[in-house]
């Protein structure tokens, strides 16, 4: 028997050591510098350095409501919120969350702050699911080692980061930014693919730097080789160079300019058709092949 009570109050002592309470039914451990429990309604209020874990997760906050009767299990998180995910590496900070712990659901809301080894996303309100799936809305700047993106909702699935809505990327590196409706962003290889009305850029603010502009419908970006692959309605300004044509690659690195199908380049009122060009930024050198041909064209004052 006394085997039996010693063996008793050292698993209590081992549990108040890790927090103050232990919810069993839901696995959460919980503390504060006071809760009242109200076993009626089967809530638990805790005010004062608030803090649950619940498996990997760790929550922190000025004041928690815990609901675990089995309609409900949730938890509402008050002011200084703070969400450690130990198996993600990530930490999220707000105003104001709720934790539906069984689903493995949290949203926070109010000066979302989102941080993990490789990248930092601020917005006004985050919602994961299960570690898996993580939507940010409001106001979304995201930011890493390559790029600062604005956009109004980000959402991110594994190492797929995906941009809606009137988005605007600066390349930090390069001073680059591009603006488009949407961008498909991996993380892992860096590559990206940009839709819809792909306007890209030439960082400004560099005396003497060129104008150099470069538009299309859809945009793929290859990180390994620099290289970015313009597809349809393809329209080229670098200075007195203009270019259209319906697919081009823009290899950034070297400055080199590749243009195929339908291509058009203008010069003064000269129009040169041809299917294929390749372009040097550095050289301004042009070369034209596949069935090159000339306009001149003749504008008359009227005066």
């Amino acid at each position: 028997m006394k085997l039996i009570l010693f063996t008793w109050i050292f698993f209590v002592i081992a549990y108040l050591l890790y927090a103050d309470a232990y919810l069993s039914e839901d696995r959460i451990y919980y503390s504060s510098d006071s809760y009242h429990i109200d076993y009626d309604n089967e809530i638990i209020y805790a005010n004062g350095h608030a803090f649950f874990r619940k498996e990997s997760k760790t929550v922190n906050a000025d004041r928690i409501i815990i609901y675990y009767s089995d309609d409900q299990k949730k938890a509402q998180l008050f002011n200084n919120v703070i969400v450690i995910d130990a198996d993600n590496n990530t930490t999220v900070t707000g105003d104001y969350g709720e934790a539906l712990y069984k689903e493995g659901l949290y949203i926070i809301e109010g000066n979302v702050v989102f941080t993990d080894e490789e990248r930092t996303i601020k917005s006004e309100k985050i919602r994961t699911l299960a570690g898996e799936e993580t939507l940010f809305t409001g106001s979304v700047f995201y930011s890493d080692d390559e790029y600062d993106i604005e956009a109004p909702s980000l959402n991110i699935i594994d190492d797929t980061v995906t941009f809606e809505s009137n988005v605007e990327a600066l390349h930090r590196g390069s001073g680059d930014t591009i603006y488009c409706e949407s961008i498909t962003y991996n993380s892992e290889t860096g590559n990206m693919i940009f839709l819809e009305k792909v306007f890209y850029v030439q960082g400004e603010g560099e005396e003497g730097k060129r104008a150099f502009l470069m538009r299309s419908n859809a945009v793929r970006y290859f990180k390994e080789s620099d290289t970015f692959v313009l597809l349809g309605d393809v329209f080229v300004l670098d200075g007195e160079f203009t270019a259209q044509s319906s697919i081009a690659r823009y290899f950034r690195d070297i400055g080199v300019l590749r243009l195929s199908g339908d291509v058009v380049l203008q010069e003064d009122e000269k129009y040169i058709y041809c299917n294929n060009a390749n372009y040097d930024r550095n050289t301004k050198k042009t070369v034209l092949f596949n069935s090159v041909r000339g306009l001149l064209l003749e504008y008359h004052n009227s005066e």
